[in-house]
């Protein structure tokens, strides 16, 4: 970690990042900043398995990682138990440093850890990112994905598990809509849009390819190497689908979005009236047909909106024509305003559906606005970037060395007292009252006959003598400011314009008589106050200027005001991205570009602070409270004073080499973050230990438990078992005795019944016997009866043929 190093300089410290970026290592810490160098080059080291590495693990014990930037805001919102122990991740660098894709990995690592036993509402947070990504970042010079708004995004806790977020977006840059510098791109949406759609919609609505479209073609080639805006627009559909959006809702999208590039077709031609007044005709009536049919407004209003205006004088409306550039300006205002609507209701769309109300959370809040930004050409886009920037950056500042320091002379710390540069003067020279460039810019824009040269005359007269300010030696239409990263350039060509930011009544008017109820609330929503008047009146356009707005509340469109207003209550961490070299080449350290982004974000003097300073401040009871398990109770006596408990914990506990790694003031302790570290190591040891205690007494108790029921389990189990085995053997050998009775029974009865059938065999012979004796006897008795029957019929004299009929019986018979 670079704030262990003892030749701190800046050699040093360059030579360490390029050793570190040499060998794949993109992430080192100071102190508690990341400093993060963009390899150009995804590297495989953002898997799950990173994720279960660095999850709950303090600071600095593993090597540095975003993941651990991440693990460490999520610990303390755990922690907290919904207490609203708000964080802030301030993620920070110039264009093209990497500040992006270190948000999605932040989030991506805050979505893998939650604990929601349901993923929809954090992938639909997820899949956010890339939605707004499409309409809101663009190719810049510096950078092939650069965002071109400011985005702030809130992610709610309840119980360590997302339950909400929420974003907000500041400043978008209207100005890529309609022109693009050599090398650059309109937002990516639009190429994703004319690339995705099959051929029957693209018909449907008109399209062509993209470089026969004016707002498109203006940068030269219309291909990023690397990313395929086919693929892209299949991932912004899905992405659609998970956060909800209808088929109507995104038919409306595409025809907004088509309407915008058919807008950029029309042309005019230049013509003379009468009076030799200037005014122009339009020649090209197929793409104002298509935006009409689109935008389901009247054609002749569009028509009307480009090439005249409507003016209003005593109740009486005049109608002006408008010349060649004053049509141009009117059609870039009108295909900006569409966009920007679009930009705004997308927002809205997504907050409505995973903002879920902040009530009983605790929020992790991730910045990523504009980088540094110093083109060729700069122009107010860039003023108000860098404007923000230097907020950042005083807010940085602020927090790392004035707050800090003001603390250790409260607390009467013996500390020598660190100088840096303090970027206020800056701030002051571009918003402070009365002759601040925005509020000399703001003015101008309240004068009809002002110009862009008017307001860089006012600039020169009242900031000529600051050395801070610089004027051309040439007479060219531009003045420099000397900002913390450098002298920029800016060209006033069309600040004016830019800063009024308005749209004419007849143009709002036609915009509010769409069908679209995009077109029709955004517009509202933006350009008028209560209901739309049917007629056009003078009193509800709003001239809001975007200088004013900066200058009332400097950082309300960039959401550094959340952090101001929520500093006692929030814990900042912060991420340096650092650019490599100038090309994007991955992989390439090139040293001048490194060092002078490490002079202007106070790299140096951060690092000196955050090892000679003591960032680490804890109240005297709170610090009692944390580390007492450190030494024995024995040795802190009851009823002491808690700053005298304080020093016997930190003389017992700290090593002799980190004596002098701690003060105690009047009433916190501070202490540097390596003794910190040291205390924090020591303490989830002892913690884990004592965790471990309970977890094997907890084990031995549930496991004799078990055991016990096991064995009341096991007896009873024998019990049972010897029962159903006894009562086997004894419905065996009862069905064996009752086998035997049978068959004894059996023989038994067949003795019997042999002797029976004996006597009965007897008695039917002696039955039988008695029968014949019976029948002879009855015979002889016959015999004798017919005898004397014949004796007493032998006088009778009985005929020839009775006597042979008796001869006969009586044969028969014997």
């Amino acid at each position: 970690m670079l704030p262990e190093k003892v030749d701190l300089n800046e050699a040093s410290l360059l030579w360490n990042l390029k050793i570190r970026y040499d060998k794949e290592l993109i992430y080192t810490y100071t102190g508690s900043i990341l400093v993060a160098v963009n390899p150009y080059k995804m590297f495989d080291i953002y898997g799950t398995d990173q994720v279960k590495l660095y999850e709950g693990r303090i600071l600095g014990t593993l090597p540095p990682h975003l993941f651990a930037v991440g693990s460490s805001a999520y610990s303390q919102v755990c922690a907290a138990n919904n207490s609203s122990n708000n964080q802030v991740v301030v993620i920070s660098g110039e264009s093209g440093s990497g500040k992006t894709e270190s948000t999605k990995l932040v989030m991506q690592y805050l979505a893998a850890v939650n604990r929601a036993p349901s993923n929809l509402v954090t992938e639909q947070i997820l899949e956010a990112a890339p939605l707004l990504e499409s309409f809101g970042n663009a190719k810049t010079p510096r950078n092939d994905n650069s965002s071109r708004f400011g985005k702030y995004l809130e992610v709610f806790f309840r119980d360590g598990v997302i339950v909400g977020g929420k974003v907000t977006q500041y400043l978008l840059e209207k100005s890529r809509i309609v022109t693009q510098a050599n090398g650059e791109r309109n937002y990516h949406v639009f190429y994703e849009l004319l690339s995705g759609l099959d051929q029957q919609l693209r018909d449907k609505y008109g399209l062509l390819d993209p470089d026969k479209y004016f707002y498109l073609n203006q940068g030269g080639n219309c291909k990023i190497e690397g990313k395929n805006d086919t693929q892209d627009f299949k991932a912004l559909l899905s992405a659609m689908q998970v956060l909800g959006f209808t088929s109507e809702e995104q038919d409306t999208i595409f025809k907004i979005l088509s309407s915008v590039l058919h807008l950029g077709n029309v042309y005019f031609h230049r013509k003379n009236l009468r009076h030799g007044q200037d005014a122009v005709d339009i020649g090209s009536d197929a793409e104002i047909r298509w935006a009409a049919h689109l935008l389901q407004i009247n054609a002749d209003g569009i028509i009307r909106a480009l090439t005249t205006k409507t003016t209003e004088a005593r109740n009486e409306r005049l109608l002006t024509t408008l010349n060649i550039d004053q049509a141009l300006d009117a059609r870039d205002a009108f295909a900006k305003a569409l966009y920007s609507s679009l930009f705004s209701w997308l927002v809205a769309r997504v907050n409505h559906i995973v903002y879920k109300g902040t009530k009983q959370t605790a929020a992790i809040s991730i910045l990523d606005i504009f980088g540094f930004e110093n083109f060729v050409e700069n122009s107010f886009e860039q003023l108000c970037i860098n404007y923000a920037n230097e907020n950042l950056h005083f807010y940085f500042n602020k927090h790392i060395f004035k707050l800090e320091q003001q603390e250790y002379a409260k607390e009467k710390i013996d500390w020598t007292t660190i100088t840096y540069t303090d970027n206020l003067p800056i701030i002051h020279l571009i918003a402070k009252k009365p002759v601040g460039i925005l509020h000399l810019l703001d003015d101008e824009s309240n004068f009809p006959k002002a110009s862009d040269l008017s307001f860089l005359e006012k600039c020169h007269y009242n900031h000529a003598l600051s050395e801070l300010y610089s004027r051309p030696r040439m007479n060219s239409a531009e003045f420099a400011i000397k900002h913390y990263a450098g002298q920029v350039w800016y060209n006033v060509d069309g600040f004016l314009d830019k800063n009024r930011d308005t749209l004419r009544p007849d143009v709002v008017e036609l915009l509010i008589s769409s069908k679209i109820p995009i077109c029709y609330d955004e517009t509202q929503n933006t350009y008028c106050i209560g209901p739309f008047p049917r007629q056009p009146t003078a009193t509800f356009r709003i001239h809001v200027t975007v200088s004013k707005l900066l200058i009332k509340n400097p950082a309300q469109l960039f959401g550094i005001n959340l952090i101001f207003q929520n500093f006692p209550r929030c814990n900042p961490w912060f991420v340096r991205c650092i650019k490599p070299n100038n090309e994007k080449a991955p992989m390439k350290y090139d040293m001048p570009c490194v060092l002078e982004q490490l002079r202007y974000t106070g790299m140096l003097e951060t690092i000196r602070i955050r090892k000679t300073g003591y960032p680490v401040r804890l109240p005297f009871a709170h610090f009692v409270d944390r580390y007492h398990y450190l030494v024995p109770a024995t040795c802190l006596p009851r009823g002491a004073p808690s700053k005298e408990l304080c020093r016997i914990i930190l003389e017992k506990a700290a090593s002799a080499e980190d004596q002098c790694q701690y003060q105690l003031g009047l009433s916190r302790v501070f202490l540097r973050e390596s003794l910190e570290r040291t205390l924090e190591y020591n303490r989830a040891l002892i913690l884990e230990k004592a965790a471990i205690t309970v977890q094997r007494y907890t084990r031995g108790f549930l496991a004799r438990r078990r055991f016990l029921n096991i064995a009341r389990s096991a007896v009873l189990l024998q019990a049972v078992y010897r029962g159903y085995r006894e009562y086997k053997k004894y419905r065996a050998l009862k069905k064996a005795v009752l086998m035997a009775q049978k068959l004894y029974r059996g023989k038994k009865q067949r003795e019997r019944y042999a002797v029976l059938k004996e006597e009965i065999a007897k008695r039917a012979e002696l039955e039988r016997a008695n029968r014949e004796r019976a029948k002879a006897k009855q015979q002889r008795e016959e015999q004798e009866r017919a005898t004397r029957a014949v004796a007493g019929v032998n006088h009778l004299e009985i005929p020839a043929e009775l006597a042979f009929i008796y001869s006969k019986l009586d044969g028969k018979l014997l």
